[in-house]
């Protein structure tokens, strides 16, 4: 489905980009009084009449795929963001969407994750370059999947939970896996769970999930505190 729904978005951006060549076509031909068949166009002449800019891509794909895409992180907030990793995280996957953060998934997910992305990258740079998407190289890809691999999320399977029984626990695994894998309660102290899971919530709530109650949060809240890392 999420397949189907990137065809579609690539779809519309090619009718979006033919849609600027007319437009920029039909203001020649109107300031100039030749018609199409008196004038020449290069073809790169089109492309660049017709190439939708990456912001209005973004946030075209934005609208077109809230419940996919999280609101994202600056690149100041990346870690080590001046390693050639973070660089290039923020170059290619800010084409399309915004900046994830690398703890969004566990190292075992992230290869399969960014195989689509590298994908659609593909796909949508071998489009005649109307999409005006950058493709990474063979070795980019390794570096950026490195990267986000050593800072992927600390994750912990649902039966190794402490106290996996309680309601702080079974809250914490229904609400959490709706987005990612369980990350582990120790990968943040008592006093940055609170700010984690507000960045949490807000985050599902601009992906239209369905998003905890006060009393809820408040439950996941002592849960990880009280067994969070020291």
């Amino acid at each position: 489905m999420k397949d189907i729904r990137i065809l579609v978005i690539a779809v519309v951006l090619i009718a979006f980009s033919f849609t600027g060549v007319i437009v920029r076509v039909a203001s020649v031909e109107g300031q100039t009084g030749e018609s199409s068949g008196d004038k020449k166009m290069s073809g790169g002449g089109m492309m660049g009449g017709g190439m939708m800019d990456r912001e209005g891509m973004k946030e075209m794909m934005q609208r077109m795929m809230p419940d996919m895409l999280p609101p994202g992180i600056k690149p100041e907030a990346l870690p080590e963001p001046d390693s050639r990793g973070a660089k290039l995280l923020s170059r290619y996957c800010t084409q399309c969407h915004n900046l994830p953060s690398p703890a969004m998934h566990s190292a075992v997910e992230w290869p399969a994750i960014t195989n689509r992305m590298f994908s659609r990258m593909s796909m949508m740079s071998g489009m005649m370059g109307m999409m005006n998407v950058e493709n990474p190289s063979s070795e980019e890809r390794q570096t950026i999947v490195a990267y986000l691999q050593a800072h992927s999320m600390r994750t912990i399977s649902p039966g190794a939970l402490p106290a996996p029984e309680s309601k702080g626990a079974v809250l914490f695994r229904e609400t959490c896996s709706q987005c990612h894998s369980l990350p582990d309660p120790q990968l943040h102290t008592a006093a940055e769970w609170p700010k984690v899971l507000e960045r949490m919530r807000g985050n599902m709530d601009a992906m239209k999930k369905k998003v905890i109650s006060e009393q809820d949060r408040k439950t996941i809240e002592e849960y990880l505190m009280s067994h969070a890392r020291k």
